[in-house]
């Protein structure tokens, strides 16, 4: 995961790869992540129009676990909605 770079093809550059995607997106965080900062991840759900969800638990890297119940919620409620045409 650490070596996961989707800029990479596009030469760093987030904004061409944030163009290419075609799907909607649903992008969860965590604020106190130090595993996987979530930095990026935000930046792109930003150039992509996603939907951002930010876990603000202390929990680091296991805040899905800690605010499952928020995590579930905001996946079942992306799941269900319709797609904007």
């Amino acid at each position: 995961m650490m070596s996961l770079d989707v800029a990479a093809p596009f030469g760093g550059n987030m904004e061409e790869s944030a163009k290419t995607v075609k799907a909607r997106l649903l992008v969860i965080v965590a604020r106190q992540d130090h595993v996987v900062t979530p930095g990026p991840a935000i930046e792109f759900a930003k150039l992509t129009g996603a939907k951002l969800l930010v876990l603000e638990s202390d929990c680091g890297h296991l805040s899905n676990a800690c605010e499952s119940e928020k995590a579930v919620k905001a996946v079942s409620g992306f799941l269900e909605s319709k797609p904007i045409r």
